[in-house]
């Protein structure tokens, strides 16, 4: 199918249905006072002249998620918005420095509400391509009427006998495979189990949300009975979507933002700034899920395709 044919017709299937399910679409700023402070995410810094003739330092967001975030405590609506989004240090077949995001926040859903509403809006692309909710990717057709949850302990334990806090047992296990050369520290054996050993595996035969993260890992999620209440969405090992039961406690998202400052000074050497008009919000947010989806992840699936470059123009 024609790119610029398939793509656009898409767009307009995700923009019909939010129309349909009540959600207001947004514009906000790409250019940024204060940055994204997850440390495993880096911000494009740009150098800005205003109108003083005054140099500034701005980030090109890494998504729309903050800004988004103060217009759901001042309207508290649904709201989603369509844009493009940076992010430093990427490039392969499934990543670009610049690309398309759709992100999407719902009033009083919780994370299996989210679920489904992306597994809805997964059915409602395919059928504007197909006329049905199935399609074909890698040599394999996926009905996306079907669907598979799992929790991260179910996921590593499945796949490598260990479960995701167990930092011993994940040394064990590297070990084992790699023979580790030098120490690592609980976060790094947990990224490098989930990447090489279990996240391949995921969405092997149907759409699959893994969810229930180790706290560490929670990112502005909430965090109930020790799990990090949010989910990621895979078809054939390839993550397409991020979704949150929305951390709204200011004093706690204040301190997971320190702690995230302190590891990109660690990492980077630089010291970012806390957004506190952003922390001030959260006071006024609606208890609420959001959720991301790579749109070039999604293209690549729905028009059978390996690489990200082949689905840009």
């Amino acid at each position: 199918m024609n790119l610029l044919i398939a793509k656009s017709k898409v767009l307009k299937s995700i923009r019909d249905y939010f129309d349909r399910t009540q959600a207001f679409e947004v514009i906000t700023d790409i250019l940024q006072t204060y940055p994204n402070l997850d440390s495993n995410i880096y911000p494009v810094e740009v150098e800005v002249v205003n109108e003083k003739g005054e140099k500034l330092k701005k980030y090109l967001h890494t998504s729309p998620e903050i800004a988004m975030k103060k217009l759901l405590a001042k309207y508290k609506k649904d709201i989603y918005q369509i844009v493009k989004v940076f992010r430093n240090f990427e490039g392969s077949k499934k990543h670009k420095i610049e690309f398309t995001m759709l992100e999407w926040y719902r009033v009083g859903y919780n994370l299996e509400d989210l679920m489904d509403d992306t597994q809805n809006i997964f059915m409602e692309t395919a059928i504007s391509l197909y006329k049905k909710p199935i399609v074909e990717y890698k040599g394999r057709k996926y009905d996306f009427k079907e669907s598979k949850k799992i929790t991260v302990d179910e996921a590593f334990y499945k796949y490598t006998g260990v479960y995701a806090e167990d930092y011993e047992g994940l040394l064990r296990f590297l070990n084992k495979r790699e023979k580790l050369k030098k120490e690592i520290d609980y976060e790094e054996a947990f990224f490098r189990v989930y990447a090489f050993y279990v996240e391949p595996n995921l969405g092997k035969e149907k759409l699959t949300f893994i969810y229930d993260y180790p706290p560490m890992f929670s990112a502005l999620a909430k965090i109930e009975n020790g799990k990090g209440k949010r989910f990621e969405a895979y078809i054939d090992g390839l993550e397409l979507v991020n979704g949150y039961y929305e951390l709204t406690d200011p004093k706690e998202q204040e301190k997971r933002f320190l702690e995230d400052i302190k590891k990109k000074e660690k990492e980077t050497g630089k010291k970012y700034e806390i957004d506190y008009e952003f922390i001030k919000s959260l006071k006024d947010m609606p208890e609420c899920s959001g959720a991301s989806l790579g749109l070039e992840r999604l293209f690549m699936v729905l028009l059978n395709k390996e690489n990200i470059n082949e689905v840009v123009f």
